[in-house]
């Protein structure tokens, strides 16, 4: 990014406030600047900044793959595309979280439990 780049408003606060309501009616907004977003489909919370115009937005999925919809939906109706920091790549309905790689054998034996954590019996 250039020296001084300053990101395009979303819109205001309170608009952007509005399209999530219209996408997930019982968002929490007990917090102006940090949405929650829960049901038994997805978990996300969601950072609007503090400032009257919006001009960064943070989506924090707690459930991983399956609240993708639920942010690509918000993202459509607000004109952003979210950007996926784990995989380095733009967010898409078929990103899944990285799969981390297999343990070592020395992962393994250094992760492996002592007997006597269990106690005795």
């Amino acid at each position: 990014m250039p020296d001084g780049y300053e990101p395009p408003s979303v819109g205001r606060s309170g608009e952007v406030v509005d399209v999530v309501r219209e996408v997930v009616p019982g968002v929490d907004v007990s917090k102006p600047s940090w949405l929650v977003l829960r049901s038994d489909e997805f978990d996300v919370e969601m950072t609007i900044g503090k400032g009257i115009e919006v001009r960064d937005i943070t989506f924090y999925l707690n459930d991983g793959a399956r609240s993708i919809p639920i942010v690509m939906e918000i993202s459509r109706r607000l004109g952003v595309t979210p950007y996926d920091t784990e995989s380095g790549d733009f967010l898409t309905e078929e990103s899944r979280p990285p799969v981390p790689p297999p343990l070592t054998p020395d992962e393994i034996r250094a992760n492996k439990p002592k007997w006597w954590k269990f106690g005795r019996k």
